[in-house]
């Protein structure tokens, strides 16, 4: 994903979006459909909603990181190990919707911080390097963006298959 494409304003917009539509979706989607996904070996739209959740967790607390401390260095990230050790495949539609609900509330909060005066500010990615709070929250915005498309493509895939 190519970021320090998008402004603040953009960025802010489309994280108070995407939570939304996450949700919108989320609630429209019966237990089948949460099963489902756009192929073998990929996650179901129970893990990428979990992914999600663990992004936010994860991403938000880099940006908490990077505010307090300029330069903070990160700790590494495995998404795929979060989302096995995290069993997201095992929860039921109402266990979706209220770890959807937490994540709202954290997003909230970075939403807060965002407020302030701190886009420039920075930590250290392992993989990344310097990245700063605009490129942080940008990141997260362009990665939900990508994986609410995977979702409305799994979800048109499972109306089309019925």
């Amino acid at each position: 994903m190519e970021t320090g494409k998008l402004t603040k304003t953009e960025i802010i917009t489309s994280l108070q979006t995407s939570i939304r539509e996450l949700e919108e979706l989320m609630q429209t989607c019966d237990e089948h459909t949460l099963d489902q996904s756009i192929g073998e070996g990929k996650w179901s739209i129970k893990q990428i909603a979990g992914h999600l959740f663990d992004t936010e967790e994860v991403w938000s607390e880099r940006i908490e990181q990077a505010i307090s401390s300029d330069h903070t260095p990160f700790q590494s990230y495995d998404p795929e190990i979060y989302v096995k050790k995290r069993a997201y495949e095992l929860y039921n539609a109402q266990e979706i919707n209220s770890m959807i609900n937490r994540l709202k509330e954290r997003r909230s909060k970075t939403l807060q911080l965002l407020e302030k005066d701190i886009w420039d500010q920075s930590g250290l990615h392992p993989e990344e390097g310097v990245m700063t709070v605009q490129i942080l929250a940008e990141t997260i915005a362009l990665h939900e963006n990508h994986h609410l498309a995977q979702i409305k493509a799994i979800m048109s895939m499972s109306e089309s298959s019925t």
